[in-house]
């Protein structure tokens, strides 16, 4: 009888904390299927010794200057200082051997200096280990064949000391960065490399280890050719400050991307330009943020020496058994550490020991009423787990009945993750306070060309609306992609837009998100689009007018949500399909392949809307004369299944079906085609499951 009750108050209890909002415990297990992305796809190889190859401990200096042209001892070295005074005309001078300080360069504003590094290595444990006080401009050139080191070894610097700098290479003039050689600099904790102009780099390898910001012009940042690898463990990738205009009447603000292969790990956003992102030519660009860089750390330091667990219940109790073998264990329980209370959830928070000298653990859940430190008696429990230490937070979470988990960091915050009908919803309710975006641009991204690939915990571009921009102008918001290969895996929206999001050309697939394209307009001419998403796969947020435009491209949408949601009311105005081939598979039952608030128009094109029957799915023939350019079916689709499309005996396009579901087809294009399944094609399939016949 005592076990019946007990089994009963577990059973409430379940019953309890699945009414409370989005948490029901799966009892005996925890699974981990929907989270081997998280726990796994890290980026980022140990380069340790690669970061070290350069660093010296004695305290002895041993370097050679030499003027190749320009002002004859321009320079002196005193006290492990190296400084450069000022010039007569412009100058080159090479160094090369061991630096115990640091160089000072106070050329005056009339003339360059070219700073040759010829296997050189400079550590620096009181003052930035270079700063550039004046010059027209300054060229830190890493010779052919030589590779150079900068460290940077201070304690952490304020950013905005006018008495110390806070990068292990700072600038008050323009900067480049530039030679055929190999050149590191790294930081334990400050920026990298930071210029108060214009920062541009070019033909070498560049490797920046930072604590913050890797790289930042507060005018700009362009990359033009060479191979570059910034590491910033707790800020942004690349980042400019103004969007002014210039002396010279220049906008300021942009990162440009011009050539290259450059690959980005940033605990915070990849690239956080203040204007605009230009992405041009033949550049190759990878980009990983938060906790797909396997690089990443507490931007708010959290606790030393603590692991956290995190739920939206208290009413639970926490064990860790930390485990090498049968005979080498310990068990660890968790203490209730705090609770952070957002507009629709709490996340509560259980503190733990770190014990690094511990390969595995094993954490354990059990009732109030259970013992802790034990495993005969518990509520769930997952399996042996390798510790993550780039972070610090495991985070529970249920959907379904099943409990999953994940790595976060314990300053991730609780967010609404709602969005309102029409609305921009954040859709990863646990981003935290701080931007780990892919590319965000306060005015506009402009891809060009290149290939993109892009991992990233909040949105993978983003084009913003809601700063000030110090020209005047109010920001465009927008972004415009007309070539280029774009991959794109987001946490959050793949591709978000203030304003306008337009696609001209190029191939884009956006393999993980939760809204795949959203803008205030969407606009598909050209190129190629595959998006699985979460929620709606194109939604456009503008009230009135046409807030979809697809009038070329190809389109594939596989989606819980909408697959292209207008919230336009304008009348049969909201979508237009205008050109193109486009395929919408929408999953749930709540939603409709095709949604416009008051209708859509089609003129030209062809269009597959596959979603379940019933529900919302007549939205999806709310089309002006739709009897005269469409044809609705219903009919069961099983997983894995092939739907073909002809018209008079000609096929039109054969599709693969994900899911199987009682289903209402939408084509238009013609009134009077023939749909049917099969199990087997003998047609070759895209990457996403599409033939079309032309």
């Amino acid at each position: 009888m005592k076990r019946i009750i007990f089994l009963l108050l577990i059973i409430l209890l379940m019953f309890l904390v699945a009414c409370d909002g989005d948490t029901e415990i799966n009892d005996g297990f925890i699974d981990n299927s929907s989270t081997s992305v998280d726990n796994e796809s890290a980026y980022g190889e140990d380069i340790t010794d690669e970061i070290n190859k350069g660093y010296f401990e004695d305290e002895a200096t041993d370097l050679t200057v030499t003027c190749i042209s320009g002002t004859q001892n321009a320079y002196s070295l005193e006290n492990g200082i190296l400084t450069f005074g000022a010039l007569s005309e412009n100058s080159v001078y090479s160094i090369s051997g061991k630096l115990n300080g640091s160089i000072v360069i106070d050329i005056g504003n009339d003339y360059k200096l070219d700073l040759e590094l010829w296997g050189t290595s400079i550590v620096s444990r009181e003052a930035s280990p270079i700063v550039i006080l004046s010059g027209s401009k300054v060229t830190v050139t890493a010779k052919k064949n030589y590779e150079s080191f900068i460290y940077d070894k201070r304690e952490a610097v304020d950013s905005e000391s006018e008495e110390q700098y806070s990068a292990s290479i700072y600038a008050l003039c323009d900067l480049e960065i530039a030679g055929k050689g190999a050149l590191t600099v790294y930081s334990e904790n400050n920026n990298g490399i930071h210029t108060k102009d214009d920062l541009e780099v070019k033909n070498l390898t560049l490797t920046v280890y930072v604590c913050d910001n890797a790289l930042k012009g507060n005018d700009s940042v362009t990359l033009t050719s060479g191979r570059v690898k910034v590491i910033a463990t707790k800020g942004d990738g690349i980042k400019t400050t103004n969007s002014g205009i210039s002396q010279k009447e220049n906008q300021r603000g942009t990162v440009a991307i011009l050539g290259g292969e450059h690959t980005i790990y940033s605990a915070c956003d990849g690239i956080d330009a203040s204007y605009n992102v230009e992405i041009n030519n033949d550049a190759i660009l990878n980009i990983y943020t938060n906790k797909y860089s396997s690089y990443s750390q507490e931007v708010v330091e959290a606790e030393d020496g603590n692991y956290y667990i995190r739920f939206t219940s208290d009413a639970y109790k926490y064990s860790v058994k930390y485990y090498n073998s049968e005979e080498d264990y310990v068990w660890v329980n968790a203490q209730y550490h705090s609770v952070a209370s957002g507009e629709r959830r709490s996340y509560y928070y259980y503190s733990f020991d770190k014990m690094e000298e511990y390969r595995k653990f094993q954490l354990f859940i059990y009732s109030a009423e259970m013992e802790s430190g034990q495993e005969n008696e518990y509520i769930a429990s997952s399996d042996y787990l390798t510790l993550n230490t780039a972070y610090d937070t495991f985070a529970l979470s249920s959907r379904n009945g099943s409990l999953s988990y994940s790595w976060t960091n314990y300053t991730t915050k609780v967010n609404d993750g709602f969005g309102g009908h029409g609305g921009m919803g954040e859709g990863n309710g646990e981003k935290g306070a701080y931007s780990t975006k892919g590319i965000k641009a306060a005015n506009e991204i402009i891809i060009n060309n290149g290939r993109i690939t892009i991992k990233s915990y909040d949105d993978s571009l983003h084009s913003g609306s809601d700063t000030t921009l110090e020209n005047g102008e109010s920001p465009l918001g927008n972004i415009t992609i007309n070539n280029g290969e774009v991959a794109l895996f987001s946490n959050d929206d793949g591709l978000h837009a203030d304003n306008t999001l337009t696609i001209n050309g190029g191939k884009i697939n956006v393999t993980n998100s939760y809204e795949g394209a959203e803008g205030a307009y969407v606009n598909v001419n050209g190129g190629e689009l595959s998006i699985n998403s979460r929620d709606d796969g194109i939604n456009a947020t503008a009230s009135s007018g046409t807030a979809i435009k697809i009038g070329g491209g190809s389109i594939y949408i596989n989606c819980t949500g909408d697959g292209i949601d207008s919230n336009s009311r304008d009348s049969y105005s909201g979508i237009i399909f205008a050109g193109g081939k486009t395929v919408v598979i929408a999953n749930s039952s709540m939603n409709s392949a095709i949604d416009s608030d008051s209708g859509y128009t089609y003129t030209a094109g062809q269009v597959v809307a596959i979603m379940p029957s019933g529900g919302m799915s007549s939205e999806a023939v709310d089309c002006e004369g739709f009897a005269f350019v469409g044809t609705n079916r219903t009919t069961s689709l099983t997983a894995n299944s092939y739907l073909t499309i002809d018209y008079d005996g000609e096929e039109i396009v054969t599709i693969k079906i994900p899911v199987s579901t009682n289903a209402r087809i939408i084509y238009l294009g013609s009134n009077s085609v023939s749909i049917s399944t099969d199990s087997s094609t003998s047609v070759s399939l895209d990457n996403n499951g599409v033939y079309w016949s032309k």
